[in-house]
């Protein structure tokens, strides 16, 4: 005797296909009535009827007959799938995973914001969240664990010292930040600024300085030693800001970190603060080597760099939230002073991909915000 199972959206139209491909020879032996998960993320089910027929030979039809007044088969329903088929919970969770991932967060990062998340969720499918309200809970968890360094931006110490490896982009930070503060139309932003480099060993930075300097109409100095260092900023002290741009140390050059070491004692340490450049591109264990290479300065925050070069900014925020590092401004180009916004939530945000949400809109140019002179742009 030949078995064969056909299922449908309902009992009607599995007898309907049965009888179409079988004819009046098929006899229903057994129904089950399944559960299927389905749709988006599979958080929609979708009810099917199985049925298991057999196929009886025409010679024995008068058997055949005389078991249609046989009692009937007990039908037994039966949902499957239910138990092995992920919660609404698990399958939320494993988007946020695989949002933190492609942007490059690190595994502590990941942990810690679904840890948070899990706490958050509803336990019950019915209370469920849609995709955009889980989205927005996952970006106010990634919010949530960085930093932001909103007093020095609103009032940046009277010396701003800028650290960072070689190539980083120090020097056109320096000429964007003095930009930033100088030229604002409010009074409440603008700062009387001059800036000094101390790096002597590159060629051509004193001109790359000097340069952005005349066109904001800037005073700059150049200094070699701690004396020509101390007479700069003494000459200077009627400024609001005096940003000091570095020179880019190697670890395995004692004698240059011994002379970055002792020509940054010489401001005032009430008045001073140091900040760190890293390119965005840097990989994880990059920014913690450099973080770790200007160790014996206290570093106030982070500025991350070259923003345009990168695709994540997952790695920088990981470093930021494990070493409990503030941000401070991104950079993203080489226009002075356009291609500089302020660290906040909306510029990370603008910088996150793979979400169903538009942050583009949420990218907010700092300079453009407080109105920046039109010549500038």
């Amino acid at each position: 005797m030949k078995y064969v199972t056909i299922s449908g959206k309902d009992f009607e139209e599995a007898v309907r296909k049965a009888r179409d491909l079988y004819g009046s020879n098929l006899r229903i032996h057994h129904r089950r009535d399944i559960t299927r998960r389905g749709g988006f993320f599979w958080l929609s089910k979708r009810n099917r009827v199985e049925l298991t027929c057999y196929v009886v030979d025409p010679a024995t039809s008068i058997i055949v007959e005389e078991e249609k007044i046989a009692p009937p088969v007990e039908v037994e329903e039966v949902v499957v799938e239910e138990e092995a088929a992920p919660s609404q919970q698990e399958l939320l969770l494993a988007h946020a995973r695989a949002l933190l991932e492609i942007n490059d967060f690190s595994e502590k990062f990941i942990s810690d914001v679904l840890e948070r998340l899990e706490e958050n969720l509803p336990l019950e499918e019915e209370e469920g969240l849609s995709l955009e309200e889980f989205e927005l809970l996952v970006i106010d968890k990634i919010v949530a664990l960085i930093e932001i360094d909103h007093k020095s931006q609103l009032s940046p110490p009277k010396v701003f010292v800028l650290l960072g490896p070689t190539g980083v982009g120090k020097t056109t930070t320096i000429a964007k930040i003095a930009a930033l503060y100088s030229q604002q139309d409010s009074p409440d932003y603008r700062r009387s600024v001059a800036m000094i480099t101390i790096d002597s060993f590159r060629s051509g930075a004193y001109e790359q300085l000097k340069g952005f300097a005349d066109s904001l109409n800037i005073d700059v100095r150049r200094v070699s030693d701690e004396e020509g260092f101390f007479q700069a900023l003494s000459e200077l002290s009627h400024y609001d800001l005096i940003l000091v741009d570095t020179f880019g140390k190697s670890p395995r050059d004692k004698d240059l970190a011994i002379k970055l070491k002792t020509m940054l004692s010489v401001p005032n340490a009430q008045e001073t603060k140091f900040f760190l450049a890293v390119a965005g591109a840097f990989k994880e264990q990059d920014i913690v080597r450099s973080m770790e290479q200007f160790l014996s300065f206290d570093i106030s925050a982070l500025i991350i760099t070259k923003l345009d070069e990168t695709e994540t900014v997952g790695n920088v925020l990981s470093v930021c939230y494990q070493k409990g590092m503030p941000l401070l401004f991104f950079t993203d180009g080489q226009r002075v002073p356009k291609d500089i916004q302020k660290a906040s939530a909306s510029t990370m945000l603008g910088q996150l991909k793979g979400f169903s949400l538009d942050f583009g809109s949420l990218w907010v140019n700092q300079v453009d915000q407080l109105g920046s002179p039109s010549h500038l742009l």
